[in-house]
């Protein structure tokens, strides 16, 4: 373990001390005590939810390895606590630890999250995996729950185009861009759908449509 990885952990594990005591100054105000051992002794429980707390703030900053070893720590008590998993997972993602991070938004999804925000970073991660098939079906679970998202569908036609189920793709694609009309990828990409389907005239068409937006003309004819 390096010396700055040591030195945070010791001062997580100071800042859960501190907060810890506060928890018992709380309980000796308020005559909630059962005997000394209850009062003075760390709880588990809160230690879990503390570091919880703490990795999730460290993720939100992009302090990811940081944050891994809080939510790890959660995990050893809690292996199904969702928003440890979820933010784990994320964490090990941008950490370039794909299959881990894929593993632990999985076990998220296994465990009760079904929030389109864990579709969307697994459908990604499946993406950035060239696992495309289980990115369409988790990005299409997103799409029931956000389904004008624009970077769900667009991942959807990115998906489905390398499955080579061009008409899907390009349904996908435009519906993209029925919700943001002059996204040059789109039409990029839409014209690589068509180059793959030997519609060159059409390929040419999308190609020029983003050629301009590009080059910031209103007009895409």
């Amino acid at each position: 373990m390096s010396p700055e990885k040591q030195n945070m952990n010791f001062l997580d594990e100071i800042s859960f001390f501190l907060h810890a005591s506060r928890q018992v100054i709380k309980k000796v105000t308020i005559g909630a005590i059962n005997g000394f051992n209850s009062v003075f002794s760390v709880d588990e429980g809160m230690r879990g939810h503390f570091y919880l707390d703490k990795g999730v703030q460290y993720t939100k900053r992009g302090r990811y390895n940081q944050a891994i070893s809080l939510l790890e720590s959660v995990l050893v008590d809690q292996p199904l606590q969702k928003d440890a998993l979820f933010h784990l997972g994320f964490c090990y993602l941008k950490v370039e630890d794909t299959d881990r991070g894929i593993a632990l938004l999985e076990r998220a999804e296994s465990s009760g999250d079904r929030s389109s925000q864990l579709y969307s970073i697994l459908g990604m991660a499946y993406l950035q995996s060239k696992n495309f098939d289980k990115a369409v079906a988790i990005i299409e679970k997103a799409l029931l729950l956000d389904p004008e998202n624009f970077n769900l569908n667009y991942r959807l036609g990115v998906a489905l185009d390398n499955l080579k189920e061009y008409e899907k793709s390009l349904e996908a694609f435009n519906k993209a861009l029925e919700i943001k009309p002059r996204e040059a990828k789109v039409y990029q990409s839409m014209g690589f759908v068509y180059e793959q389907m030997d519609r060159h005239e059409d390929a040419i068409e999308y190609f020029k449509k983003a050629a301009h937006i590009e080059d910031g003309k209103q007009d895409l004819s």
